[in-house]
């Protein structure tokens, strides 16, 4: 903007009109503009928070994908490559229409009074074996039977909100199973298998996917 500024002034029917300048103030002023475009210029080209630096060509070889039963969606892109695609054929284009209500399932989760004014379900459920996982608004932790839909186990994390909170959500939980060939006897023999839950309150708090404890 200064750039521009100073060539509208130093131009002969702006800077006539205004006082006769003294002798070198039109030269100062051009010396002025084209310091500042250099200035300009240079941080054009020229990033402060930049840092510039190198990485080894030799990169540490990443673990393989583990495989994913074809029943089964184990994270909310089924894979951890977020395909979001089922291999199963049993239900298709030709017989989906064919498709009827199975179960239904009620959490009782509803907006309580010293909720924040957005409270959404937007969960995507997972299901690991013959038990689907889901979370509630105020992140109470379900495990339904998944043929039945009848409940298995639950686990509360006594949400407490507060004005603070922008909402109140939850939009899914993670799994994760231990392997025996890096897990330690403890971790193996307490809980290999796990759902992950975040509140939103910052905890984290890993669940035993077999009992809920």
């Amino acid at each position: 903007i200064l750039v521009f500024f100073g060539i509208w002034l130093i131009l002969p029917f702006v800077w006539r009109r205004l006082v006769i300048p003294a002798s070198g103030a039109v030269a100062a002023l051009v010396v002025a503009l084209l310091i500042s475009g250099g200035i300009l210029t240079w941080a054009g080209f020229n990033d402060p928070q930049e840092i510039n630096g190198t990485l080894s060509a030799d990169a540490t070889p990443a673990e393989a994908i583990s495989p994913v039963a074809d029943q089964d969606w184990p994270a909310y892109g089924r894979n951890q490559e977020g395909q979001r695609f089922s291999p199963l054929k049993q239900i298709n284009a030709d017989n989906v229409h064919n498709l009827k209500e199975a179960w239904v399932f009620r959490t009782g989760d509803v907006k309580q009074p010293n909720d924040p004014g957005e409270i959404t379900n937007e969960v995507t459920p997972i299901k690991v074996g013959d038990t689907l996982y889901l979370c509630t608004a105020h992140q109470r932790l379900f495990a339904l039977d998944a043929a039945s839909g009848k409940e298995k186990w639950h686990y509360d994390p006594e949400l407490k909100t507060n004005e603070s909170f922008q909402h109140v959500t939850c939009r899914g939980v993670s799994y994760h199973e231990a392997k025996a060939e890096t897990a330690s006897p403890e971790v193996m023999a307490d809980c290999p298998r796990r759902i992950i839950l975040p509140v939103n309150d910052g905890r984290l708090i890993a669940i035993n996917a077999e009992n809920g404890k």
